[in-house]
C-alpha cells in the first residue's frame, strides 16, 4: 500500500527539526540594502515607495546567524507548509505577505499586489518529483486562503528559454511558468525570464458559491486553464 500522503502547517519549532534543502535556503531572504538614496533613485512606481518606506523604517530582521531563516519567515508571519510521507518530510511551501521576500525588489516585475499572498517557492525533494505533490502543496494554500477570504496568489514564475542555463533554472526556488498556467495562474506583469503571475481567489470562491461546493472540493475541480491574456499594470 502506498505511503499516506498528509499536508500540514509548519511552525518554528517544527521547522528547527526539519533537515531539508528548502528549510536551508536563503534565496529570498538575502538582499543586500544600498543606501537609502540609491534605493529612491530605483523606485519604479507609488507601490514601491510605500514598500520601500515599511522596509526601512519596520524590516524584517533575517540577520541571525544562530536561527535559521525559513524559522524567523514564520515567526513574522510566513506561512510554511509541509508534505510528509511515512512522517518524512519531502516538500515545502512558503508563502505571505510580499514584505517578507527582500529579494522581491531585485526583480524588474516587482511589487507585487500589496492584498495579494506571496508565493515564494514549492520545494519538493527530487526523487518525488512528478508524483502531484506540488500541485496538492499549491491547493491546500488555495483552500486555507478562500477561507480566509483572501483576494488573490501573486508570484514570480521562471521561463527557461535558449539564454538561461539549464542548470540554473532547475536550482531556482522559484516555480515554473507552465505549471502556474496549468494551475490557473495568468501573467500580470510579463518578463522575458521572470513574469509576475497571478491567481484570483475570488473568482474561484465565487464560482464554488454558484455550484454550491464546499471549497475542500478543490482538488476535484481543478482544471487546467491557459491564460485569457497579459495583464500589464
Amino acid at each position: 500500500m502506498a505511503a499516506k500522503l498528509i499536508i500540514k502547517d509548519l511552525f518554528s519549532g517544527q521547522l528547527e527539526k526539519i533537515n531539508t534543502k528548502c528549510v536551508e535556503c536563503s534565496f529570498w531572504f538575502d538582499y543586500a540594502r544600498g543606501s537609502l538614496l540609491d534605493e529612491i533613485a530605483g523606485i519604479k512606481n507609488l507601490s514601491h515607495a510605500r514598500y520601500l518606506f515599511r522596509s526601512k523604517f519596520f524590516p524584517h530582521d533575517y540577520g541571525n546567524k544562530d536561527q535559521k531563516k525559513m524559522v524567523t519567515f514564520v515567526n513574522n508571519g510566513g506561512i510554511v507548509k509541509g508534505a510528509f510521507k511515512n512522517r518524512k518530510c519531502i516538500g515545502l511551501l512558503s508563502a505571505g505577505k510580499y514584505d517578507l521576500f527582500p529579494k522581491l525588489r531585485s526583480f524588474n516585475v516587482f511589487p507585487p499586489d500589496k492584498d495579494s499572498t506571496f508565493l515564494g517557492c514549492i520545494y519538493v525533494e527530487p526523487e518525488e518529483k512528478g508524483s502531484g505533490i506540488e500541485k496538492r502543496l499549491l491547493i491546500e494554500l488555495e483552500k486555507a486562503l478562500i477561507k480566509k477570504n483572501a483576494a488573490a496568489i501573486e508570484t514570480i514564475g521562471k521561463r527557461l528559454d535558449d539564454d538561461m542555463d539549464e542548470e540554473e533554472f532547475e536550482n531556482s526556488p522559484l516555480v515554473p511558468v507552465k505549471f502556474l498556467i496549468n494551475n490557473g495562474f495568468y501573467i500580470k506583469k510579463n518578463d522575458q525570464y521572470y513574469p509576475l503571475m497571478r491567481l484570483d481567489l475570488k473568482s474561484i470562491a465565487r464560482k464554488f458559491a454558484l455550484e454550491g461546493l464546499s471549497v475542500e472540493n478543490l482538488a476535484y475541480k481543478k482544471t487546467l486553464r491557459n491564460p485569457v491574456s497579459i495583464r500589464e499594470k
